[in-house]
């Protein structure tokens, strides 16, 4: 018989050292949440390296530069202070400060991820914005180290110009000391001409009736081109007929479109200015044709905002002009001109440098239709005023971060080539336009007298001496006086050569007038002798050469093209067109001595 001692012994053992089934099932149950746990937390351990390293390596500016079309902004970052110098990586200015690590960045990096798969990136110009805060962030410019500094604006180059047989090298240096806090600091100025504004409005409502006031303050809210809104604002004064209300109606006007340009610089962001260059190659410029915009539009020339000084420096060192081609080191101009004494004797920049501003920034309706295709955006645009324009740069500039050429058209703002003044017609296009309005082609004699052209007999270009100083028609015609039809000219004076050559100016004008006038006559006296003499063998029955009448025509239009033209306007080409003519002439009489 088994002993039953055994039996329990062996029970015994077993029952302490294995557990029961019960047991088992209850310790597999405890580990399985510890299992659970250790693996949830090695995923999140390895996510968290895994989305730490992407977010590390999608950050990195080599990784905006594997796709395409970064090309062009990644190669110009590389050679840019920021990128250069600094290291500045691109997260750390295209996300404002704080925003990099937000969902929304993520879901604009995903996006621009989709775009570029699903082929649709490319299909328009990348518009990728910083923000100021980008730009003002501790260790950046944020110290406002930058505000007060006067930093050069323009290209510095150097280039090398051939003039006929020989070439010099010219050295082109930024003339426009820009300081930051002038342009940003603008509320006291705001504040300022606000108070301006209402002590003049009060004014003129105390003086002129309801319906009278409604159109001063149409014409000085208008946003017509400046001449066309000063015309506007001058009939509306005449028709109040109120002697002592013109100053304040213009001054008036002239601080409610000074209020404009003032809030559109409240408006302004740093990107408005500091933008890429496609043509150039660089990440990030000033884009000057920002300053074009602001400073010219609908601006008469040389006045308020685009008054030259208010950003040029005057050259310190002398100009050399009558500079025409051809010229050679042998008749090199010794005649020097000092700027400064040019701006001591009030003579206005205009004078010289009007085709300085060429281009019309003007925004039409078609401009708008590009983006807004719906007719309720455009409903205010015909009647549109400074505050209207105000509420379009507020919306576009400082909303949506437009450019100014999303809406403007570029204007240029440049000397025309000293070699080409004589011979370009644009350089007088300027003030021929405020012609050409009401006269198509008016005054053509006297313009192509001034570029030396349009005369017979003369095979080469005489533009006037005067283009080598870069003088134009507003130089010589400042006198406010009548044609012989009562209309309103504005006539020229020899004071304005006395102005800036000296009084012993006004004796040589006068010689000038005499010269020509002189050999105006002569011809004019050998015309109706040789046309005396042809007409009497006409009436004999003789034949006369078509030669000869071929150069009594050519004599005939260079005497009537100087005398339209005033031959003052270019002596030497005037004088040697007559000569030119009386030697034909001398000819073809002396001829005729012996019948």
């Amino acid at each position: 018989m088994p002993d039953p001692t055994a039996r329990d012994q062996g029970d015994s053992s077993k029952s302490a050292g294995d557990p029961s089934p019960m047991v088992e099932r209850f310790t597999r149950r405890r580990s399985w949440p510890r299992i659970i746990g250790i693996g949830v937390a090695a995923f999140l351990v390895i996510s968290a390296i895994t989305v730490g390293s992407a977010e590390y390596y999608t950050s990195r500016p080599d990784f905006c530069g594997t796709c395409h079309i970064m090309d062009p902004y990644y190669e110009s970052w590389a050679v840019d202070i920021h990128g250069k110098k600094l290291d500045t990586w691109c997260v750390e200015c295209h996300y404002a400060p704080g925003q990099q690590h937000t969902l929304m960045a993520k879901f604009k990096g995903l996006s621009q991820l989709a775009s570029y798969f699903s082929g649709r990136s490319g299909t328009s110009r990348p518009r990728a914005h910083v923000d100021d805060a980008s730009c003002l962030r501790s260790g950046c410019h944020g110290d406002g180290e930058h505000l007060d500094k006067t930093l050069l604006i323009g290209e510095w180059r150097r280039e090398t110009r051939s003039i006929a047989s020989y070439e010099t090298e010219i050295e082109r240096r930024p003339t426009v000391g820009f300081v930051h806090a002038k342009h940003l600091e603008v509320t006291d100025r705001l504040a300022e001409t606000d108070a301006a504004i209402e002590a003049l409005t009060a004014r003129l409502r105390s003086r002129v009736a309801s319906d009278e006031y409604a159109d001063l303050e149409k014409a000085a809210r208008s946003v017509a081109p400046a001449d066309v809104r000063q015309a506007e604002l001058e009939g509306v004064v005449n028709r109040a007929a109120t002697s002592d209300l013109r100053d304040d109606a213009f001054e008036w006007q002239r601080l409610v479109h000074m209020r404009l340009r003032l809030a559109q610089l409240a408006n302004v962001n740093c990107a408005a200015c500091h933008t890429f260059d496609a043509s150039g190659g660089k990440h990030f410029v000033v884009d000057t044709q920002t300053c074009f915009v602001c400073h010219f539009t609908n601006q008469h020339f040389n006045r308020e905002t685009g008054e030259c000084l208010r950003c040029h420096e005057p050259p310190s060192r002398k100009i050399a002009i009558h500079s025409l081609p051809p010229v050679t080191p042998a008749d090199s101009p010794a005649s020097l001109m000092d700027h400064q004494d040019i701006i001591d004797r009030g003579i206005d920049c205009a004078s010289c440098h009007l085709d300085v501003i060429q281009g019309d920034t003007s925004v039409t309706e078609r401009d708008c239709t590009g983006c807004h295709d719906q007719s309720r955006y455009m409903e205010q645009f015909a009647a549109r005023d400074v505050g209207t324009v105000e509420e379009y740069h507020r919306v576009h500039v400082a909303g949506q971060r437009a450019k100014c050429f999303d809406c403007h058209r570029t204007i240029r703002h440049e000397l025309i080539d000293p070699q080409l003044v004589g011979t370009s017609a644009g350089f007088l296009q300027p003030v021929l336009s405020d012609c050409r309005h009401c006269h198509p082609n008016h005054h053509h004699e006297q313009v192509e007298l001034l570029m030396g052209t349009g005369g017979h007999g003369v095979d080469r270009a005489m533009p006037n001496a005067m283009f080598g100083s870069r003088l134009n028609c507003r130089a010589c015609h400042i006198l406010q006086d009548t044609d012989v039809g009562g209309a309103p000219v504005i006539a020229a004076t020899q004071d304005t050569c006395v102005a800036c050559h000296g009084d012993d100016y006004r004796q040589l004008f006068d010689q000038w007038v005499g010269e020509i006038q002189s050999s105006v006559d002569e011809l004019e006296t050998s015309i109706a002798r040789a046309d005396a003499y042809f007409e009497a063998r006409k009436s004999r029955g003789e034949a006369v050469s078509p030669d000869i009448v071929e150069r009594l025509d050519r004599a005939r239009a260079n005497l009537a093209f100087v005398k339209s033209g005033n031959g003052i306007h270019n002596k030497n080409y005037a004088l040697q067109l007559l000569a030119n003519s009386q030697r034909d002439l001398d000819g073809i009489l002396a001829g005729t001595a012996s019948d």
